[in-house]
């Protein structure tokens, strides 16, 4: 059996069986610390797969940044550093290689933190692999595997717009330039919901969360695996800007985009619903709600399986999408 047979979620899988850690399944490590937790968790990032030639070395660094960070926001947790390895071929411009550093430092300052230390090494491909560190509270920490039958569904912000930034810049699908100019930001420079996390981190009726940069779809499915809970999503409560909308080309474009290309650095988390109206301090959206069993979409009363399940690595290709 070779790993692109499996795939990434085959393979963690089969990892979390001879670790035998109880935090595996989630965003991030979580460390004692006496008073509180440490949150700790690693990403790796590449040329090929993960930063088209259009990103500029600005970008390609706060995306290596971001990516690790949206993980500490999902755990409820406040960064306190981040540490990155960059491996660069050997006839990598200078002048690139410091705008790589300056789109990491900026993005970490931005979110009250900082590039704490690294390494660099020469590579075939350039690659990056950031760590970022937090802290929080013990009876603040969120998880995946407390979501309850009966709750409901959130998600922060928007979903399908990285889609369509992809859309359009890649793909050059044509769009109006104010669209393109709003798109190619969502796109290129992500905002993960650091201080989002940290608010509803402050709820014990928010029973659980993840970072959603692997998609809505992939994201629904670890959630319902870690919590062994179904999810019953309305696509008419999906928050869609009105760009992604006109960008789409029919209804069955707009829920892929929506559902399963991934890119968004939201949070999709789960309330008891007797307090829902309790939270006021961050804006969300309510899309759903969990069930004893399935992945299923309404759609205007027609029910579907949700089966796409995001981006996933090591697969031979992206999940198919029905």
């Amino acid at each position: 059996m070779k790993v692109n047979e499996i795939g990434e979620i085959g393979l963690i899988n089969r990892f979390s069986k001879i670790l035998r850690s109880e935090y595996l399944g989630d965003d991030c490590a979580v460390l004692d610390l006496g008073e509180d937790y440490l949150v700790v968790t690693i990403d790796m990032l590449h040329r090929i797969t993960d930063f088209p030639y259009e990103m500029t070395p600005y970008d390609i660094g706060w995306m290596s940044v971001a990516v690790s960070l949206s993980d500490v926001a999902s755990m409820g947790a406040k960064p306190t550093g981040v540490v990155a390895a960059v491996g660069l071929p050997g006839d990598t411009e200078v002048e690139f290689a410091e705008g790589i550093i300056s789109g990491m430092s900026e993005c970490a300052r931005s979110y009250g933190t900082e590039i704490i230390g690294g390494d660099t090494d020469q590579h075939a491909e350039l690659t990056i692999v950031t760590t970022a560190l937090g802290r929080v509270d013990k009876d603040k920490v969120k998880l995946r595997s407390k979501a309850k039958v009966g709750d409901l569904l959130c998600v922060t912000g928007y979903v399908g717009t990285p889609a369509a930034g992809y859309k359009v810049i890649i793909e050059e699908r044509a769009v109006p330039e104010d669209d393109k100019k709003l798109l190619s930001k969502y796109f290129f420079k992500p905002m993960p919901r650091v201080e989002e996390g940290i608010k509803l981190s402050k709820y014990p009726f928010v029973t659980s969360m993840i970072d959603m940069s692997d998609g809505l779809g992939k994201s629904i499915y670890e959630l319902s695996t870690a919590s062994d809970v179904g999810f019953l999503v309305d696509a008419d409560s999906l928050p869609l800007r009105p760009e992604t909308i006109r960008l789409a080309k029919d209804r069955k474009e707009l829920l892929e985009m929506a559902i399963c290309f991934g890119g968004e650095f939201e949070l999709l988390f789960t309330v008891s619903p007797d307090k829902i109206d309790d939270i006021s301090d961050v804006a969300f959206t309510i899309i759903g709600k969990v069930v004893e069993e399935g992945l299923t979409l309404d759609d205007k009363g027609k029910r579907s399986e949700i089966v796409c399940k995001g981006y996933e690595h090591l697969r031979k290709k992206r999940n198919d999408v029905h």
